[in-house]
């Protein structure tokens, strides 16, 4: 009996999960090809709610057999540590997976840079365990601090600093200035004692949304107490202490870095060819270059768009098109059918500032938008994250929740 030919797909993250769902369906009649997924989690993360999680424990996780039930997919748990496209082998943990077709959704790592001290010393805010330890870090700071008799020590525990100002820089700010009510009032705690200090290199918050946009969502972050300090770089962290490129020395004992990601490792030692800020050389069907059965997606893949000629940006909606793109193209290569280009849609963006609160806009024909803000686009907000479990259950004909 001849074996099965494996299509493989390396991390479940947004783009992951949806091609690996879309894959099954497509290939549910063909049964001499097997759909396998791996990863070193049991369970996908909604990582655009991580700052929820990490402030007030939300639960942003779904476990990945729940999404697969009944599916032909075949879920490897593992971390892979080398992946040979010449070969067509991807090896994990303890084993090997041939592969006839790969998609890398490898998703991205925290870039500390190399500031002294940043890695050892801080917070990253990528994965559901560091959202996990910074939720506890925080509530054993707020209960300390209730009992902390001397003021300038509760200040230096209630202050905090967050490295980047880019979109989950200011998601988690916002999130903790709600949460920082809840924690005085329930400890006790003088609310004007907390302080939380954006610290953002560039000449405004969140760089790559529209300067009228950067400036609502500045000022909402003022509103609620947050202190923004742009044009500074951290240049080097201790347990206690913030140095920042301004010469201020800063005293905290909580800094939450997300002030860069950069590509796996074993993504430049693959032989694949890699072009800007580390990500794979695709082309318009996000083929990687030179390897014709390996697609690459996400914050891996270095699609250009083609109408502005500048790289898509690592985002979920993004990620979430390119999934379902690659799906297809799979499909047609193998069964010679005719391919699709990748044409990014870009459908609005909304930045979350606290549980009620949240600023953006949504695309609508002929180039027009409409913006939100306050309760109406938190509600837009809501509505854009129960889309995407919507669309699993869609994809996985389970019912699936948090």
């Amino acid at each position: 009996m001849e074996s099965k030919k494996n299509i493989v797909v390396v991390g479940a993250g947004y783009g992951g999960i949806t091609s690996v769902l879309r894959l099954a369906r497509l290939f549910r009649k063909h049964p001499e090809y097997q759909i396998h997924l791996i990863d070193r989690n049991p369970y996908h993360t909604l990582k655009t709610q991580l700052h929820e999680a990490a402030v007030r424990k939300r639960e942003v996780s779904i476990p990945i057999n729940r999404i697969i039930q009944g599916r032909n997919i075949l879920f490897h748990l593992g971390e892979v540590t080398r992946i040979d496209a010449k070969e067509h082998i991807v090896y994990m943990e303890g084993g090997a997976l041939p592969f006839h077709y790969l998609v890398i959704a490898l998703g991205s790592q925290v870039n500390f840079h190399n500031i002294p001290g940043l890695q050892e010393n801080s917070f990253s805010l990528q994965t559901l365990r560091d959202a996990q330890q910074i939720y506890a870090h925080i509530d054993k700071l707020c209960a300390r601090a209730a009992s902390e008799p001397n003021e300038e020590l509760r200040r230096d525990m209630l202050r905090f600093v967050i490295g980047g100002g880019g979109l989950s820089g200011i998601e988690f700010a916002a999130e903790l200035a709600d949460y920082t009510v809840h924690c005085t009032h329930n400890c006790h705690v003088n609310s004007n004692e907390v302080e939380i200090i954006i610290v953002e290199s560039g000449d405004h918050i969140v760089p790559r949304m529209e300067a009228s946009f950067a400036t609502r969502i500045h000022k909402k972050l003022l509103e609620k107490g947050v202190k923004i300090i742009t044009r500074t770089k951290i240049i080097s962290r201790t347990s206690d202490t913030t140095t920042l490129s301004s010469g201020e020395v800063v005293k905290t004992k909580t800094v939450i870095w997300t002030g860069g990601t950069r590509i796996h490792e074993l993504i430049g030692e693959s032989g694949m060819k890699i072009g800007q800020s580390g990500r794979i050389v695709v082309d318009e069907f996000l083929q990687v270059e030179g390897y014709p059965f390996i697609y690459a997606i996400g914050d891996n893949a270095l699609a250009i768009n083609p109408y502005s000629k500048q790289p898509v940006p690592a985002a979920a909606q993004f990620a979430l098109q390119q999934g379902r793109l690659v799906a297809y193209n799979v499909y047609a290569d193998i069964f010679r059918g005719m391919r699709k280009p990748y044409h990014p849609k870009v459908l609005g963006e909304v930045v979350s500032l606290g549980r009620h609160l949240a600023v953006g806009w949504f695309a609508l024909p002929l180039l027009k938008k409409i913006t939100f803000v306050g309760f109406l686009g938190s509600l837009l907000k809501t509505a854009i994250q129960e889309k995407h479990i919507f669309l699993l259950r869609k994809e996985s004909r389970n019912w699936i929740t948090y």
